[in-house]
């Protein structure tokens, strides 16, 4: 069962936080906000286009009337919405059975990407590095919009200014903790190595929550066919998963790394959302646990160069056990593709003086989307929009860290 939110008009108090809030719940651009204001000012009704389920409409509408909203839900049940759906969706039907599969797609090209990175260049270095945020979002905007799936672009709704005040939050943090830091050492007379182990050790217990607060801003900003993804892991829960995997694989000798590895993807891919269907994960320890022995051997005696090979099983591995709305995810990539592709792209980067990196890029994700399918009986048409009103419990602070990171 799911309803659809309908707000008929606005008699509250403060505008300014109810332009906030109802912005944020129903993600709407800074262009949006207020045109939908003056609407329910008129007196005219405006709908919210996406069906969510009936538990996180309840919970949205109880916050908008706290705030000033007058709300209607409109309940739909498995009938109306079958009715509803074809009378007004005009897109393929999104449903595969075995051997079909639904394909990842990547259009993008390296002349293009390096004329913007060449424009993102000169204005960074005009504005004296400020304008590298919004740069970086534009970047993020072609290759988000350049990836398709099920031949359907995703695109990206993240701006520079979210970017900019996460950079100047994170900015006053890190000064607070030097700051501390160095007081401490003129009172207590620790020695500077001393000092740059206790800073490292602190970095290393909240880097774990800064990655959620990363993933989780990287996932909300991002939709496809209009739904949005979301992230719900919670940030102890990284930083206890983290601090007992690093403890267990020093104490272990590393024996224990396949299982803190899978761990972490079990962390990221099940805490991971489209809408309101979540990813599924199955993956084990014990089963890669034998492989990751003998590649270290392996790379020891290959100079490294094996792990390329045990790099494309893992993840051959860990797409094959996460799945989504029944359909599993296949990537394809073998160990000799994969290195072909970095030592292609090392050489690339080596020989341009880094100039080539739009080109190394647009063969990564292209390379990346040419191996990735969606298989099985896959349904996602039923898939409706999951709303979680994160601005209720404080949790915007840290979610626009961003930090640069590989997840797992």
């Amino acid at each position: 069962m799911s309803s659809q939110i309908t707000l008929n008009a606005w008699t509250g108090r403060d505008l300014h936080r109810a332009l906030a809030k109802m912005a944020k719940i129903f993600r709407l651009e800074d262009d949006q906000r207020m045109p939908v204001m003056e609407l329910l000012k008129q007196g005219t009704p405006w709908h919210f286009d996406f069906k969510i389920s009936d538990e996180q409409a309840q919970t949205a509408a109880s916050y908008l009337r706290s705030l000033g909203f007058d709300v209607d839900l409109k309940s739909f049940g498995q009938a109306e919405e079958d009715e509803r759906a074809a009378e007004e969706r005009d897109i393929p039907n999104l449903t595969s059975s075995s051997g079909l599969g639904l394909s990842m797609g990547f259009n993008g090209q390296g002349g293009e990407l390096f004329v913007l990175y060449l424009v993102n260049l000169l204005k960074t270095v005009f504005t004296l590095g400020i304008y590298h945020f919004w740069a970086k979002t534009k970047v993020r905007n072609y290759l988000w919009g350049k990836t398709s799936f099920a031949k359907d672009s995703f695109a990206y709704h993240g701006t520079g200014t979210e970017l900019f005040k996460g950079f100047l939050i994170f900015g006053l943090i890190l000064v607070a903790i030097v700051g501390l830091a160095a007081v401490g050492q003129v009172y207590t007379g620790i020695s500077e190595d001393t000092l740059t182990t206790i800073l490292s050790v602190i970095f290393a217990m909240v880097f774990p929550i800064l990655m959620v607060g990363a993933w989780r801003y990287r996932l909300s900003r991002t939709s496809w066919r209009g739904i949005r993804f979301s992230f719900r892991g919670k940030r102890m829960d990284a930083f206890g998963l983290y601090f007992k995997g690093y403890l267990l694989t020093l104490l272990t000798l590393g024996f224990y790394w396949a299982y803190f590895k899978t761990n972490r993807e079990r962390f990221w891919r099940e805490n991971s959302y489209f809408g309101d269907k979540k990813f599924e994960f199955t993956g084990e320890g014990k089963e890669i646990f034998a492989r990751s022995v003998g590649a270290l051997l392996l790379s020891i005696l290959t100079l490294g160069i094996y792990w390329f090979w045990f790099n494309a099983y893992l993840q051959r591995y860990f797409w094959s056990h996460t799945r989504i709305t029944g359909g599993t995810f296949k990537f394809t990539a073998t160990g000799g593709q994969w290195f072909g592709l970095l030592i292609v792209n090392l050489l690339l980067l080596v020989v341009s003086l880094g100039i080539a990196f739009p080109w190394v890029l647009v063969r990564t994700r292209s390379f990346i989307a040419t191996h990735l399918t969606l298989e099985g009986y896959v349904n996602l048409d039923k898939v409706v929009q999951g709303m979680k009103i994160s601005g209720a419990v404080g949790e915007e602070v840290m979610d626009a860290f961003d930090v640069p990171m590989d997840i797992g």
